[in-house]
Formats: structure tokens, sequence, C-alpha cells
């Protein structure tokens, strides 16, 4: 009797966290606002390390006169955070206008000391995507994934990087961290502020920022926010028009159907397609996750690397000498379903070459997919993460 209960238990939870997921999907479908801008104009700095990118972001929060907006996945409370937060704590006191949006679960770190202590010195801060009823497990896995910084209306970062130790080497797991983020100064900063503006205003209300009039610059820059929508005919679009090339970067590589068909495609019509993970994992199962679709497009012709001098971040497409894409969105179902993601695609010829080249550096010093190295795999990835990894693609 009590193993019938427990079993029916068992079913309902089952049958509740389906049905959580299944309306929480469709409200979340009906409801999503992706944010789409003209081509615009900026001067286009690249970073690929957490040093360098840091330097030059706090020294022009340092430098801000009359505003400051920050958005990000995760701060971390450690030194690198504590230094950020030093410093908008000081920029508030000098009567400049700070505000920090965090996602609530990336923010975990967060407590009530830390935000009355940021409210003390002036700083607005706001969690982003909280979770909570109706659709509660839905919205667990529905996070604000938008990396975003802009300093007095005119110059912004977007990219992949957090904030945290980690993203300077320092964490021993994974020692150097690769990734790409964007300096843009110009119009497609407008943009930028107007994404943060729509999140500040969604998770603490209105409020206005300051837009600056600015001239036109040297680069074309288009800003694209998604929000679970759009994203994944945009990859398609990218594939679709690809004539000689495309490289790919992501550190989860999980892509639907639509965009497997889409590569497969593009290999089919003589396009070469290079793909660059990580080694290593940074989460349960989304290594595993992409073997198999990895393995099946080295067997259609895809060029397949394993990055490993320490963990690769980036988030990257460049087709041709057309378009170069970067942001903060994956290519995983994640990021094409799921989350708020920004990114940024830039046609400057000359800095398409320069990111080409930047990621042909990695791509050629990595390893190569192969079966030799799935053979030396553990039983329990063969036999037990890659099929329990198949079954929650959705969710990787």
């Amino acid at each position: 009797m009590i193993f019938i209960i427990i079993s029916l238990v068992f079913i309902f939870l089952l049958f509740f966290i389906w049905l959580d997921l299944y309306l929480g999907q469709k409200s979340h479908f009906k409801h999503s606002q992706s944010l789409s801008f003209p081509l615009s104009s900026a001067q286009v700095k690249l970073f690929q390390s957490g040093h360098s990118l840091y330097d030059d972001m706090f020294r022009a929060i340092k430098d801000a006169k009359k505003e400051i907006n920050l958005q990000f996945y995760i701060v971390k409370r450690d030194e690198v955070g504590e230094k950020l937060l030093d410093l908008l704590e000081d920029k508030a006191q000098e009567g400049i206008a700070v505000k920090l949006l965090v996602d609530r679960l990336g923010g975990y770190q967060f407590g009530p000391s830390t935000l009355k202590r940021l409210r003390n010195a002036g700083v607005d801060f706001a969690f982003s995507s909280r979770p909570g009823f109706p659709y509660l497990f839905y919205k667990l896995n529905r996070r604000n994934h938008r990396k975003i910084v802009v300093i007095d209306g005119n110059l912004a970062y977007t990219g992949g990087f957090n904030i945290g130790r980690e993203y300077v080497g320092k964490d021993t797991n994974f020692n150097h961290w690769r990734d790409y983020h964007l300096k843009l100064y110009g119009k497609a900063a407008h943009h930028l502020q107007q994404v943060y503006q729509a999140d500040w205003q969604e998770s603490a209300g209105p409020v206005e920022v300051y837009e600056p009039e600015l001239k036109e610059e040297n680069q074309e820059v288009k800003i694209m926010a998604t929000d679970g929508r759009d994203l994944e005919s945009t990859f398609f679009q990218f594939l679709n028009s690809a004539r000689e090339e495309v490289i790919i970067g992501s550190p989860y590589f999980i892509p639907s159907k639509t965009l497997l068909s889409g590569i497969r495609a593009a290999l089919n019509k003589g396009v070469s397609i290079k793909i660059l993970v990580p080694m290593k994992a940074d989460h349960p199962l989304v290594k595993e996750g992409g073997i198999p679709y990895l393995f099946d497009l080295k067997k259609a012709g895809a060029e397949v690397r394993l990055f490993d001098q320490g963990f690769y971040h980036g988030k990257l497409i460049v087709v041709d000498d057309k378009l170069c894409d970067i942001g903060t969105a994956n290519f995983d179902r994640r990021s094409l379903f799921l989350n708020k993601e920004v990114n940024a695609i830039l046609y400057d010829r000359g800095f398409i070459q320069e990111v080409r080249g930047k990621y042909m550096e990695d791509f050629n010093a990595s390893v190569e997919l192969s079966e030799k190295w799935y053979r030396q795999l553990s039983w329990t990835t063969k036999r037990v993460k890659i099929p329990l990894a198949r079954l929650m693609r959705r969710w990787l």
C-alpha cells in the first residue's frame, strides 16, 4: 500500500512538473519580446582576455561623468566582484547615476547585507528574471543571460564575460579563460541602452536613460536582443547565406533540428564548416549533450576541434567575410528557446578578418575530435551521461 501511495505521489509530481513546463513555455512564447534594431554604427574593439577587458571597462566606469548602467548574468562576490562594487559605490557617492541589474539565479551571492550596502551608497540595484508562480519550474530555467554595460550613453560593452575571478584565469579548474567581448563607441550604444532600459523596466519599473546626440562611426553594427524567439531563424539565415565558410565557437553545442539541417545543407553546398568547443565542461552534461551532434557533423564533413588550453566560453559565428556575430548567445537550446540574449552583428571586413584570425589561432592549436578521443571516454560517460544528456537536451 505504501509503495502504491509513493508511486502515485511520484507520478503526480512528474505530471505537475510537465504541466508547469508546458504551460510556462506557452505563456513565454505568447508574451516574449525580441527587440530588433536598424543598422547602426560604432567604433568597435574586441577583447579576448578578462584582464584587458576589466582594465578597460573599470577605467571607463571610473571616468564616467553622467550615468553608469550595468547588467550581468553573474557577478561573483570575490575580489573581482568586490572591486567592481567598490567602484560603483564610489561613483554613486560622486553623484553619478548608477544602476546594476543581475539575474536572480546568477546573483545568488547577493544577500540582504550587500543590497543594503549598495543602496546606502546610492547604487540602484535590481534582480532580473526572478522565479515565481505561476510556472515556477519553467521560470527557474528561463534566465536573463545578457551582459551589457553602458556609460554616459555613448560607450557600451557586451559579450560573453561575466564578473568573477575565473574570467581572469584564477580558477584552477579552468585556468586560462577564452571569451569574446566587444567595446562599442557610437550610436550602437543607444540600442544596447534601450535593451537595458527594457530589462530594467520589466524588473524594477520605468527608468529614464541618458542618450546624447552621436555622430556616425565607421563600422556597421546591428544589435539583436532575443527572448527565446527569433534567434534560431537568425542563425539559420546566417547558415543559408554562406557561400564559402562558416566558423562557429560556443562553449555548449546543442543545436536545434532546424540549425542542424542548416549546417548539413551548407556542407552539401561545399561550404567549409569549422566548430570550436571546449575540452572541459563547466556544467553537468553540457559536454555530453553536444558529443553526438559534433560526431554527426564531423562525419558529414565539418571540422571540429576541442579547445584544451583552458576553458573556451566564446560565442561566435563568422560567415564568409560578410558578417560576424558576437554576443551572449550560445549555440544551444537554452539560448535559442529560453534565455534573454543580446548579440551584435558586425559587417566591417577588417574587423571580421581580425576575429577570424584570432579564432583560427585557437582552432589550429586545439585537439581534433576523433574516434581515438571518443574511445578514451569513460564507460559512465558513454553509457550513462550521453544518453541522459540526450533526454535532457531541451534544458541544456
